[in-house]
């Protein structure tokens, strides 16, 4: 395969985001510059030939976030099917990272772009509803924002959720870290196959990153509920801290610790902020608390917003 001509890069001071629109408005690469003038990945970089969101550093979710139990949901009393791209039966992670987003405006230290699911065939869109999202992207020389939207363009009220899939390195520049994460959550739900079975229960594991514990090597794939919007990322050997400042509606968190087949951590683990909880949509019409779903009138928006700052560990 040749390597992709259509990345986009925004770079000022300490920063480089490096973004590609046709591929969902996926980050193929975020990066960190070090005093002695070096770059290293804060993100997961994206291969030069891959043409896949799947590999992004990170990617977009919506008009729902994670998985929809056997790829069905049933809202205002009508079931739609859609498409299973799981190998679970789910679907998973939403429509728009799969699909071709617009630039409206750009900059050297930002960019604007646009999705509209009336633009593709129906074929192509995985959802019953139409709707469209803006993302805009701004660095400065030692943050990026990240502003995200979703808008009902349908003739009735729908459904959303949205939120981000970064995949986060344990090590920036040097061997020595042992990546440190502090957040505030409130519970972690039982699920099978992540897929929620009941109510958020704190437990030792909410503990552990209520301390800012070393995140190690637990092998989770969970969901959390009541994230209070703020996420710290410490790499104490590099000497580098991100603190992740999420709006108060990105209020449940998604954390992912791969493992490889030798059962060694993976080089990267995901914080996932998302406004709602896995399968919240087929939750939402159980009438459980606290789903996270957002119902939205015609031509209402959602506006969302995660802030990344990057500072020396204090």
């Amino acid at each position: 395969m040749n390597p992709r001509t259509d990345d986009i890069t925004l770079e000022l001071g300490q920063i480089k985001l490096v973004l590609n629109p046709r591929i969902g408005a996926s980050i193929v690469s975020l990066m960190i510059k070090g005093q002695a003038g070096q770059w290293a990945p804060v993100f997961r970089t994206m291969p030069k030939e891959s043409e896949s969101a799947s590999d992004a550093g990170s990617f977009v979710m919506l008009p729902w976030t994670n998985r929809i139990k056997d790829a069905q949901f049933t809202f205002a009393n009508q079931t739609h099917r859609l498409k299973p791209n799981a190998s679970d039966n789910t679907a998973i992670h939403g429509v728009a990272r799969d699909l071709a987003w617009a630039i409206t405006d750009r900059s050297p230290i930002t960019a604007r772009l646009v999705f509209d699911s009336r633009s593709f065939a129906p074929s192509e869109i995985n959802s019953p509803y139409k709707f469209g999202a803006v993302q805009r992207f701004e660095i400065g020389p030692d943050s990026v924002e990240i502003d995200l939207s979703i808008t009902n363009l349908d003739e009735h009220p729908i459904p959303v959720g949205c939120g981000h899939h970064p995949y986060i390195h344990r090590q920036l520049f040097s061997d020595a870290d042992d990546l440190h994460v502090q957040l505030d959550i409130a519970g972690r739900y039982p699920t099978t196959g992540c897929i929620p079975t009941g109510e958020p229960e704190m437990d030792q594991v909410c503990q552990a990153f209520i301390n800012g514990d070393p995140i190690g090597n637990p092998g989770l794939d969970d969901v959390f509920a009541g994230f209070g919007g703020l996420a710290t990322f410490d790499w104490a050997g590099s000497n580098i801290r991100m603190t992740m400042q999420c709006s108060e509606n990105l209020n449940h968190v998604v954390i992912y610790t791969p493992k490889l087949a030798d059962g060694k951590a993976d080089a990267f683990v995901c914080v996932e902020p998302v406004s709602m909880v896995n399968d919240g949509f087929n939750r939402h019409a159980q009438d459980k608390s606290s789903t996270g779903v957002v119902l939205l009138a015609p031509n209402e928006t959602m506006h969302t917003r995660m802030t990344l700052r990057f500072s020396a560990c204090s």
